[in-house]
């Protein structure tokens, strides 16, 4: 889908909150879709241009994600790249991000799950090397951290060692960017440079609180 398209498309667009989680550009997303309305928005999603926008909800208001809790603006639109539908219904689905949006407002719709009007956000053009160097100092960092967590932490290790070094940063960006506003701050940098350089902080924080930890231990 080229952008022009894109962007028509997601002047109605299909959104599935959930409390946590949140899709990010550069790293695809897993989901289990087990509630009714959303089993909808899979379907129509599947049978149309398969587009579906995971945004976050409103620190305080997670525990309305069942009814129609506020969501935070900036975004990411994906695409369903795979899917496993159930025998009872459900769907096993995996989100490809293509790119990030702003909600604008809320959309009157006859379908069991929200829609909202939004709108593409623009990218800025990055040093293709000053990138890589944040992603080989950011896979120094998470190395580590990925070994304390054994088989798990070796093998997403090893996945990223077969990356180029300019995708490292964003594919860790779940992991990492953690808390309802630096994800929005992560959403609406139009930089990829700069978008790593947050990961890149977020790994030295973490480093720092668990040498912490080690040291009053």
């Amino acid at each position: 889908m080229n952008r022009d398209s894109l962007a028509q498309s997601v002047t109605a667009l299909r959104v599935f909150p959930l409390p946590g989680t949140v899709l990010l550009p550069g790293a695809a997303l897993p989901l289990h879709v087990f509630e009714p309305r959303y089993r909808a928005l899979v379907a129509d999603a599947l049978a149309g241009d398969g587009l579906v926008c995971v945004p976050q909800i409103v620190e305080g208001e997670e525990g309305e994600h069942l009814g129609a809790p506020l969501l935070y603006p900036y975004a990411a639109v994906g695409r369903i790249s795979s899917h496993q539908l159930l025998p009872d219904g459900r769907y096993n689905i995996l989100l490809e991000p293509l790119a990030r949006v702003r909600l604008v407002h809320e959309l009157e719709s006859a379908t069991p799950y929200r829609v909202f009007s939004a709108e593409l956000m623009d990218e800025h053009d990055d040093d293709a090397l000053a990138l890589a160097a944040v992603g080989r100092r950011v896979l120094g960092l998470v190395s580590p951290l990925l070994a304390a967590q054994g088989t798990r932490g070796g093998a997403l290790m090893r996945g990223l060692q077969t990356m180029s070094a300019e995708k490292i940063a964003a594919a860790l960006a779940p992991l990492v960017v953690e808390g309802t506003l630096p994800r929005q701050e992560y959403l609406a940098e139009g930089g990829a440079l700069h978008r790593a350089e947050l990961v890149e902080v977020a790994l030295l924080t973490r480093l720092a609180e668990s040498r912490v930890v080690v040291a009053e231990a």
